[in-house]
């Protein structure tokens, strides 16, 4: 049964809830400075967070943190019983991966003067849990896995420009001489093999977004 206290606090939670699947606001501008926030189960966010502040930089910044898009959520169902207000949705997103984030969601909330003081927070720990460590795995994955190499490599001075092509074509600037080397690459693992068009070969390697090749150190141009 809805009680007047929580159906007006259910209908600011509707009004919120809709701005923010518009875009047009953030959810979390609901929270109260002291809230109590518990994110349930057992993920890396995890826990009790003691105030608004807290909950932001130690749960909800991490998240957004591996999300190219903003989560687009959508309703399922908003109750109110004596006590509290029963928040369901769905939410996705696309990753820094470019793969794509999916949870379903029931916030079980109290607001006091139209704020959020006290939620416990219920999804799927799971898929939680796969997004925080995405960033780890792609850590972890090799440069021709991530196929981070592709672009244009370049030494401190700029002297030389050295661009790595798609077609596992290399194409070689020196100071103003254009294309002064061409020829083919293949990246294996952190390990690149170059053969130059002119018959020489030279090798090289990748360590912590850096190129070394040839005597040279190399630095991805952003």
């Amino acid at each position: 049964m809805e009680h007047p206290e929580t159906k007006a606090a259910a209908e600011i939670v509707a009004v919120r809830f809709e701005k923010w699947k518009k875009g047009e606001a953030d959810f979390f501008g609901l929270l109260a400075d002291d809230v109590v926030w518990t994110v349930s189960g057992k993920s890396p966010v995890s826990g009790t967070y003691h105030g608004k502040t807290d909950f932001l930089e130690r749960a909800v910044n991490p998240i957004i943190g591996r999300l190219k898009t903003p989560l687009k959520p959508e309703l399922i169902s908003l109750t109110a019983d004596s006590f509290f207000v029963w928040l369901h949705f769905s939410a996705r997103a696309t990753t820094k991966t470019d793969e794509i984030y999916e949870n379903t969601y029931i916030w079980k909330m109290q607001l006091t003067d139209n704020k959020i003081t006290n939620c416990i927070a219920f999804l799927d720990t799971y898929e939680l849990t796969d997004l925080m460590n995405n960033k780890e795995k792609t850590m972890n994955q090799t440069i021709a896995e991530t196929k981070e190499y592709i672009g244009m490599w370049v030494t401190k001075d700029g002297y030389i420009r050295h661009e790595l092509l798609p077609n596992n074509r290399y194409d070689e600037a020196r100071g103003n001489r254009k294309s002064a080397y061409q020829g083919s690459y293949k990246v294996t693992g952190n390990h690149i093999d170059y053969k130059d068009d002119t018959g020489f070969s030279a090798d090289g390697e990748f360590k912590d977004g850096v190129l070394y090749h040839a005597g040279m150190v190399l630095y991805k141009e952003k």
